[in-house]
């Protein structure tokens, strides 16, 4: 994708592509995006919240290689990769790790008070 000027156009091809690929990976169960590093993501959701250990970059390069292998929905992605900038695939794949992780939060918190109501 060119990174001189985005049209209206080309940021709705992205969004749509973006919203095509997630919606084959929420199909097949995933979560997140195979290969999306979330190693650099400071606070709680994101190195200190891993239990892998740190990785050097040339282990992060190649598990993210092997986690992009083995992606159910390979055609999609490369498609949302060619329409959306490199900065936008980064920021989209990890903004849903994270709404992933609040929902998951939320859900396990809610079942908490449910089970804390009927003792």
């Amino acid at each position: 994708m060119s990174q001189t000027g985005v049209s209206r156009s080309s940021r709705q091809r992205c969004w749509e592509s973006r919203d095509v690929y997630y919606a084959c990976l929420t199909k097949n169960g995933i979560h997140a995006p195979p290969g999306t590093d979330m190693s650099g993501t400071p606070g709680p959701l994101g190195r200190g919240a891993f239990r892998d250990p740190p990785r050097s970059e040339a282990e992060r390069v190649q598990k993210a290689a092997d986690e992009r292998k083995n992606d159910p929905c390979t055609p999609l992605r490369n498609e949302y990769e060619g329409n959306c900038a490199k900065s936008w695939v980064d920021y989209f794949n990890k903004r849903r790790v994270l709404d992933e992780r609040q929902k998951q939060f939320y859900a396990e918190a809610e079942a908490r008070v449910a089970a804390g109501n009927r003792a």
